[in-house]
């Protein structure tokens, strides 16, 4: 479907492959992915009868269907073979819905996250880093693990027996993505899904931050068409993390605390705190004192993030992704700073064109001693 849009001198195309399969007919596309450890999701609305191959019968009939998204950019009124081409998402379709009286069927499904989210697990992982345990489940599903190594044994057997497992969960059955999320936690490590790969590994620190100017005058000068700046007051103030872990085999509470000061130092709180502090605590099982100050650390960094929210509208592009760096500048305001992609929100249709709605955060604190 090719989107001509005058004012940025551009055209822009998008392509749908079902099961391999390219699918005319795109009316409404909306992608999203996102910085939290759920899965990115899509939505799709197309125009019945124009694709001959696709009619409502055939859509009717699909099963176990994935969708391939993907969008070009072009000069404007240049054919598709001129545009550069980039994948948004691919997963499984998890829901069809078909308009007859509008002549529409809207697609609805998540990136390839779904396969482990819908999946249950009871393994015990017993004597596996979790490294290995996130690259097992991600070829299991055939994906293709991009995964970095680490040394600690999720699981261990000690001489009486007694297997100690840091899945921080309730229940002996969890969803194989809830396992990876906590064993990311544990690690501080990113973990997302991205076309057929997993990735299970310590975030990125060097990059180069892409550039927001705000000019004077607003949305004609500047590279933004909407601009929302939030701040969090309570987080604003001096923040304590708790983190308590009964570990079983040393029969000890164990208790570790971090403070993060209004001027965005942290610190290991072993003195008295402003009573105004935000305060948190965090019960996990069977820690030790370093995963316990560790889980503090990362939990306060998380938290910090979000004092300062930029949401932005603009031109579509194909260069931002969660977790990619952005400086906010021109607004004359403390906002001026640089942030990390939280959630990208793409939407491309035939009214509207090429969008995107991005959200961002404070970048992490850094730690002090």
């Amino acid at each position: 479907m090719p989107i001509n849009s005058g004012a940025q001198s551009r055209s822009v195309h998008i392509q749908l492959l079902i099961n391999g399969e390219a699918v005319a007919g795109v009316e409404e596309a909306e992608i999203c992915t996102s910085n939290h450890q759920i899965s990115g999701w899509f939505r799709l609305l197309l125009a019945l009868g124009r694709d001959a191959s696709f009619p409502a019968a055939r859509f009717s009939t699909l099963t176990d269907a994935q969708a391939d998204i993907r969008v070009g950019l072009a000069p404007a009124g240049m054919p598709p073979v001129a545009a550069i081409w980039q994948n948004l998402i691919t997963g499984p379709i998890d829901e069809i819905a078909i308009d007859m009286v509008a002549g529409t069927v809207q697609l609805t499904g998540r990136d390839f996250s779904a396969l482990l989210i819908d999946t249950l697990s009871a393994e015990s992982f017993v004597n596996q880093t979790a490294s290995e345990i996130a690259q097992t489940l991600a070829m299991r599903h055939g994906l293709n693990p991009k995964v970095t190594a680490t040394v600690t044994p999720v699981g261990r057997y000690y001489q009486d027996g007694h297997s100690i497992l840091s899945l921080y969960q309730s229940s002996k059955t969890v969803t194989e993505w809830d396992l990876l999320c906590a064993l990311a936690e544990a690690e501080g490590y990113d973990l997302f899904v991205q076309g057929q790969s997993l990735t299970f590994a310590p975030p990125l620190t060097a990059q180069l931050p892409a550039v927001w100017q705000w000019m004077p005058g607003g949305t004609g000068c500047s590279t933004m068409t909407a601009l929302r700046m939030e701040r969090s007051l309570a987080l604003a103030r001096d923040i304590l993390v708790t983190v308590q872990s009964w570990n079983s085999r040393q029969q000890t509470m164990i208790t570790q605390t971090v403070h993060a000061s209004a001027s965005s130092t942290v610190r290991n709180a072993r003195t008295s705190t402003n009573a105004t502090a935000s305060t948190y605590v965090l019960l996990r099982p069977n820690l030790t004192a370093e995963q316990a100050m560790n889980l503090a650390a990362l939990t306060l960094a998380d938290l910090s993030r979000h004092e300062r929210v930029v949401t932005a509208t603009m031109p579509g592009d194909l260069s931002l992704s969660p977790r990619a760096l952005v400086t906010l500048q021109g607004t004359g305001t403390a906002f001026d700073q640089t942030y990390v992609v939280d959630e990208v929100l793409r939407r491309v249709s035939l009214q509207d064109g090429f969008v995107q709605t991005v959200r961002a955060v404070n970048t992490p604190l850094v730690q002090n001693p």
